[in-house]
């Protein structure tokens, strides 16, 4: 069976992003399960800096060789940064998803209310052990 990095203390959302606490803001990032799942991604659209978003609302679009998708904005709030190392070097997002990676900075209208609606801690484990059941075919 394939392994998925799932760092405890992150918080998930059900289409496969992270979400990291920083203080008042959040981080943002895919997923192990995302990359492998998409295999080697040659595109990503990145959130324009000072951006007010939606909650639901398209973070980022995301192509690999086989796949495109998108990222949906985990909480409403405002973009601070946005990794414009990305756009250049989408590999990132396969070779470090959880560090040099990331996508974006927000800053949350609500983190609290936010929070809520994430997938966190024991939860995590039994969603991904969901998702890895529906999406890789047994040998």
């Amino acid at each position: 069976m394939v392994q998925y990095d799932i760092p405890q203390g992150l918080y998930y959302t059900s289409d496969h992003a992270w979400v990291k606490v920083e203080g008042n803001t959040i981080r943002i990032g895919i997923t192990d399960f995302m990359q492998k799942l998409a295999g080697e991604i040659t595109f990503i659209r990145i959130p324009r800096v000072g951006k007010a978003l939606a909650a639901g609302a398209t973070l980022s679009s995301i192509q690999s060789g086989k796949w495109a998708g998108k990222i949906q904005v985990p909480m409403a709030g405002k973009v601070l940064e946005a990794n414009s190392e990305l756009p250049a070097n989408p590999k990132l997002l396969n070779s470090d998803s959880y560090g040099a990676g990331w996508i974006c900075v927000m800053e949350p209208d609500n983190l609290v209310e936010g929070l809520q609606s994430l997938i966190h801690g024991d939860d995590a484990d039994k969603f991904f052990t969901e998702e890895h059941a529906k999406f890789v075919k047994t040998e």
